[in-house]
């Protein structure tokens, strides 16, 4: 869009925005900020006091599947509208009101961004420079494909690229807000990034584009305002002073960048605090039941056989500390790096028969934190976590050193950007892992372990339910 057409769009943005009863305070303006990188800003013009309004938007203003659908006149559109998922429905919606000449949202949509750097636009070779991140599992194209297939093309003949782009606004601009009465800070949206599934949507919030709220860059320093639903109208309100001249940002929560990439299509040190690493429950079962383990103290373990690992897992989600996946994060004043579930599923794992037994007939609990972290669970991590590290195709020190090229492509250095990340998460966890001092009395004697004889390696097989995910209490 060249500078005239993108301020005119901008003007006449801002000219809807009035029409429609968004109430604009005028110490706020809407800045260009594509010197920057960026497209559009909202900037104050004037100080902030703190809980000071910025704007206020009326419901009937917000662009959701209930709005969307008052103004369809074909009612067997309206009514397979109104039966697709949620975040399928708003595709469905805002691509037939995208087609309306006399779309009520013309002029928003006309600012909405026609490309995007999510990750379901990236190439397979682009793709392929994540390595080992589990983020490329998540992205769901064809998934999304199958379903735009089967409830969006009967209704709409449009492209594919089409159906990608709009889910993917939807996925990075969307909020989740209360329905009328609901007392809940509107969010953006926390599962619609999960474009195949609408697993923990919750029925009493409505996923909607809101108009000039989704303008406000996010950064997780410089949070200075919050939308609220409070009031009859949603507003955008200060959450701290905000000086002439500072721009005023929202705020995603705490994501890692590989998810901060996978739903906005960015990168910024400002999240890297966030950056997580995934352990797969599939991976540890793998792990532990394919070959023996040489650990970092020289004792070389024995693998499970597929009855022992059975056993065990059923007892971790009975005890709920059974997870698909564990995230292992840096550690802070509130979380630690390395999660209580993970450690609980090992301690369990590593358990000799007689404890085992005693925790299977509910003759005893899981221990605390202190005492789950035993010097065999922490060896026993460390080896899985160095095994995880391997799986990327270069180390923390070659990523480091082609962040330095001074051409490397925008698309690669966000990518080794997000494998650093999770490579630095990682050794910081094994650093941590290799710290435990917890008595190992009521382990398996790795000893004992490590005289049995070694059969050959064992074929690793499926043991846990997909479908059951636990928490630990």
């Amino acid at each position: 869009m060249e500078t005239d057409e993108f301020t005119a769009a901008t003007a006449t943005f801002v000219s809807w925005l009035s029409e429609i009863g968004v109430r604009i305070n005028p110490k706020m303006t809407i800045k260009d900020l594509r010197s920057e990188g960026r497209g559009r800003g909202v900037v104050a013009a004037a100080d902030f006091a703190e809980d000071e309004v910025v704007f206020s938007v009326p419901r009937s203003a917000v662009l959701n599947v209930s709005n969307a659908l008052a103004g369809i006149n074909d009612n067997a559109s309206k009514d397979a509208i109104s039966k697709m998922p949620n975040w399928l429905a708003l595709t469905a919606a805002m691509v037939t009101e995208g087609q309306r000449s006399n779309s009520k949202w013309a002029p928003y949509l006309a600012i909405l961004p026609r490309q995007l750097e999510s990750l379901i636009f990236w190439s397979e070779s682009e793709l392929r420079e994540l390595q080992a991140s589990t983020v490329v599992k998540k992205i769901g194209r064809k998934e999304a494909e199958q379903m735009f297939a089967d409830h969006i093309t009967p209704l709409d003949e449009g492209n594919v690229e089409l159906h990608h782009r709009v889910a993917s606004v939807i996925m990075a601009y969307a909020f989740d807000i209360p329905e009328d009465g609901e007392e809940k800070e509107p969010e953006h949206d926390g599962d619609a990034d999960e474009l195949v599934s609408d697993d923990g949507e919750d029925e009493k919030t409505v996923l909607s584009m809101i108009p000039l709220a989704d303008m406000l860059n996010a950064d997780a320093d410089r949070n200075n305002a919050r939308l609220c639903s409070d009031n009859e109208d949603l507003e955008m309100r200060t959450i701290k002073p905000i000086v002439k001249g500072e721009e005023i940002f929202n705020d995603y929560g705490q994501l890692p960048r590989s998810d901060l990439l996978r739903r906005y299509g960015y990168v910024t040190d400002n999240y890297a605090a966030y950056d997580v690493a995934e352990l797969t429950t599939q991976f540890i079962l793998v792990c532990l039941t394919e070959g023996p383990l040489t650990l970092a103290n020289g004792i070389t373990m024995d693998p499970l056989t597929h009855n022992q690992m059975s056993t065990r897992i059923e007892i971790a989600e009975r005890e709920g500390v059974h997870e698909l996946s564990y995230d292992l994060a840096y550690p802070g004043p509130d979380e630690p790096a390395i999660p209580d579930e993970l450690l609980a599923l090992l301690y369990i794992i590593l358990l000799d028969d007689q404890n085992l037994k005693a925790l299977s007939d509910s003759q005893s609990v899981l221990p605390s934190r202190s005492k789950l972290s035993t010097e065999l669970v922490g060896q026993v991590l460390a080896f899985l976590l160095e095994r995880r590290q391997k799986d990327y195709a270069t180390t923390i020190e070659e990523d480091e050193k082609l962040l330095q090229q001074p051409k490397l492509p925008h698309r690669t250095t966000m990518a080794v950007n997000v494998r650093l990340g999770e490579k630095r998460v990682l050794k910081g966890a094994m650093q941590a892992a290799l710290k435990f001092e917890g008595s190992n009395a009521r382990m398996v004697s790795a000893a004992a372990a490590a005289r049995c004889s070694h059969t050959g390696k064992r074929k690793a097989q499926e043991i846990s339910d997909p479908k059951k995910k636990g928490r630990f209490t």
